[in-house]
């Protein structure tokens, strides 16, 4: 190793541009991008979706599809320069230096084998000289350095058998079994909830002090950067706006776009009021009741040979009751395996509970009853998380709009001059009802998928998670349009979300759900000033700091 590579930092990129081949012509992706990664440094990529910072992680891991190329730049590793190499030899370095966490942990595990087994897998292809026993004990020992309990027991369990939090834990022990010097982390906590989250985020900055590993940590959240990064790099359309120390960027950005981006970040207010104090901490019921009573589910634990254990079930919802406010948006929020998605599908008649009601108005409907006998399908309408699942990517956007016209609870025709009016409600450009989801940003798919439930004309909106899978503008932007929404039309929100600070900014009323069960309730202002319950207060306790005042 020369001296120079001695002294280069880990990883560096100069004047990088990429460009995609297309049917007519390249079309410029990545413009002219350097920085740099010292050992055990975290660095953060932070940018909107589009701004390039996945295509960028990709570049690094040599995992680009073929039709993008590199037009201009060097990508190096400790000084050698990847371009100048052979293919394989380039290859061979990123598989034995670098290695990735991506976001979602479902699709880096095999179902069908056991984490032990995949874990062992990484090893043997770093080390292949290693004996069974002594891949065995490395296995168990990345188990226990990620935080897995009982790791001997957890070796041959397979990954549905772990929570959402552990199997991330799960993704990084195989990212780390190859002992990499580098690991690209691309979204690698936005599934999470907020708690989950802070103990992932710990988790890598303590294997970063331990063990001297850098992270380069590609996200759109500007609150996990803050949380680990020692450095961030700010991207806007291929291009970097700027980049420097996390407390200089944050404190003092020199760019306009990142100046917008830190003031669309949502803030829990931990004194004085949240939002409407005319709302009391508790419900008292009004003259149109809506809500539900004794609601429960449970689901089975797992198939068997055993008629026995057939029998075994989880318990999801434990005899919940709630009440919502009408015309206005009330929160439920809690960690993952809370039942707050349970409760919202049950609600909206997507789902059978057990037990218990389902009351609107005067009318009360057994919530264990398919919904078509209930008649709740059609007056409850759903927003989904990802509206990339819930539009049929087959249909154009103008189809999909008229069905939820055809099929609403209180439809008065085909809608045909209605279809335009609400694509410019929800601030959409008329000429996107020709096209098909695909063909649709993330921030446009979510208004189509509230233009759709708004068309059914529902007298109930359950939005579950609407706003996670977004950027933090487009998702303000999104709030702000709900908000709307609900003041013209009068219509009753059931909004479901582990980020309490974008439920403070929008509900008025706030059920805390833990384990299928109410932990606490109250108006928005109690449970964020207030509140006393050491769940709530963890939940709280777990938004970075810098988001909170």
């Amino acid at each position: 190793m020369t001296d120079a590579a001695f002294f280069a930092p880990l990883l560096e990129v100069r004047n990088l541009s990429l460009q995609y081949r297309s049917p007519g012509g390249p079309i410029p992706i990545l413009h002219d991008i350097s920085l740099y990664l010292k050992q055990g440094e975290v660095v953060g990529i932070i940018g909107e979706s589009g701004a390039g910072k996945s295509t960028l992680g990709n570049a690094i891991l040599g995992l680009l599809p073929p039709a993008f190329e590199q037009s201009d730049g060097t990508i190096c590793i400790s000084g050698m320069d990847l371009d100048r190499i052979d293919s394989r030899q380039g290859e061979a370095l990123r598989r034995r230096r670098i290695s990735a966490v991506f976001q979602d942990h479902t699709t880096s595990l095999d179902p069908l084998m056991s984490v032990g087994a995949q874990i062992a897998e990484t090893i043997r292809a770093a080390e292949p000289t290693l004996c069974s026993e002594d891949v065995y004990r490395r296995v168990v020992a990345l188990l226990k350095q990620v935080e897995i309990d009982d790791a001997e027991r957890r070796f041959r369990d397979r990954p549905h058998q772990f929570s959402g939090g552990q199997r991330q834990r799960i993704v990084i022990a195989m990212a780390l079994a190859g002992s990499p010097d580098l690991i690209v982390a691309d979204e690698p906590t936005s599934a999470l909830d907020a708690t989950v989250q802070k103990q992932i985020l710990a988790l890598l900055r303590h294997l970063v002090e331990e063990t001297g590993i850098s992270i380069l940590l590609v996200t759109h959240d500007m609150g996990v950067i803050a949380e680990i990064a020692d450095r961030v790099v700010v991207m806007r359309h291929g291009h970097i706006a700027e980049q420097n120390a996390v407390s200089v960027v944050l404190d003092q950005p020199q760019n306009d776009y990142t100046r917008r981006l830190l003031a669309a970040v949502p803030k829990i207010r931990l004194t004085g009021d949240s939002v409407d104090t005319s709302v009391a901490d508790t419900i008292s019921v009004p003259a149109l009741a809506i809500g539900g009573h004794g609601i429960t589910k449970t689901f089975p634990l797992g198939r068997s040979v055993l008629p026995l254990m057939n029998s075994r079930r989880k318990a999801a919802l434990q005899d919940i009751s709630f009440d919502l406010l009408p015309g206005a948006i009330t929160g439920v929020v809690g960690e993952s395996g809370s039942g707050k998605s349970t409760l919202g599908r049950i609600f909206a008649g997507l789902e059978q509970a057990d037990a218990g009601t389902i009351r609107i108005g005067e009318e009360i409907v057994d919530a264990s009853r398919s919904s078509r006998k209930t008649g709740l399908l059609g007056r409850v309408q759903m927003i989904f998380q990802d509206p990339s699942v819930s539009l049929n990517p087959r249909m154009t956007i103008e189809k999909a709009l008229r069905e939820s016209v055809r099929y609403g609870a209180r439809a008065t025709g085909n809608g045909s001059g209605s279809l335009g009016a609400m694509m410019d409600r929800v601030g959409l450009s008329r000429s996107l009802l020709a096209r098909y989801p695909h063909q649709l940003s993330g921030g446009q798919k979510q208004r189509v998928a509230i233009a759709r439930a708004l068309l059914a004309r529902p007298q109930i909106i359950v939005a579950d998670e609407p706003t996670s899978a977004l950027d933090v503008s487009v998702q303000a932007e999104i709030l702000d349009l709900l908000k709307e929404i609900v003041a013209e039309q009068n219509v009753t929100v059931l909004f479901i979300s582990h980020d309490l600070a974008v439920v403070q900014a929008l509900c008025r009323f706030v059920y805390v759900l833990k384990a299928g069960q109410i932990a606490d309730s109250g108006s928005s202002d109690f449970i964020f000033t207030r509140s006393q319950s050491p769940y709530t207060r963890s939940l709280i306790d777990a938004r970075p700091r810098r988001f909170t005042h």
